[in-house]
């Protein structure tokens, strides 16, 4: 399988969200975050619900966002064109009398059909499904008047070291995939 380094431009793909009911305890939240993970300052922010600029801390990778876009579809096109040949091949191997008669042609539609497929996984990879739960917890907590604890984790492993600390005492957490 393809790594998810390849596709994406972002810096920190793993997100979590944790929601807490006064600033003292986020603040705790991150102060623990520091001391008991691998997590550095720069990823973690304190969001409250008076700062007009919380799109920055819940996703601040702007650039990232390009990138995965542009990578994404090079990448997952060419990987959708490639097995767009291999199915091409297969039918040729089996001897499909349609295949075997209009060869070019097969090829041709097999390869584009492929290449499309791949852009189209990559157009929803760029969208990021992943992250519209994490962020519509993050915007409902602040919407009503909580503070939320933003960690963006460089790998699985410091997604799961900060969602270990602050599911101890958030109200609720929320990641991404």
């Amino acid at each position: 399988m393809m790594s998810a380094n390849i596709v994406s431009g972002e810096s920190f793909d793993h997100k979590i969200a944790a929601v807490f009911t006064s600033e003292s305890e986020a603040l705790d939240a991150a102060e623990r975050l520091r001391q008991n993970t691998r997590v550095r300052d720069a990823q973690i922010f304190i969001l409250n619900p008076h700062d007009p600029h919380t799109g920055k801390g819940l996703e601040p990778e702007d650039k990232g966002i390009w990138k995965t876009l542009v990578r994404s579809h090079i990448w997952l096109g060419a990987a959708g064109a490639v097995a767009g040949l291999l199915l091409f091949a297969l039918l040729m191997a089996i001897g499909i009398a349609f295949i075997t008669n209009n060869a070019y042609t097969s090829a041709l539609i097999l390869l584009v059909f492929g290449a499309v497929g791949g852009m189209m996984l990559g157009g929803l990879l760029t969208l990021r499904p992943d992250h519209e739960a994490y962020l519509m917890n993050a915007r409902q907590a602040l919407k009503e008047g909580k503070f939320v604890v933003a960690v963006h984790a460089a790998n699985s492993e410091q997604q799961e070291e900060a969602e270990k600390i602050l599911h101890q005492k958030a109200d609720d957490t929320t990641q991404s995939l």
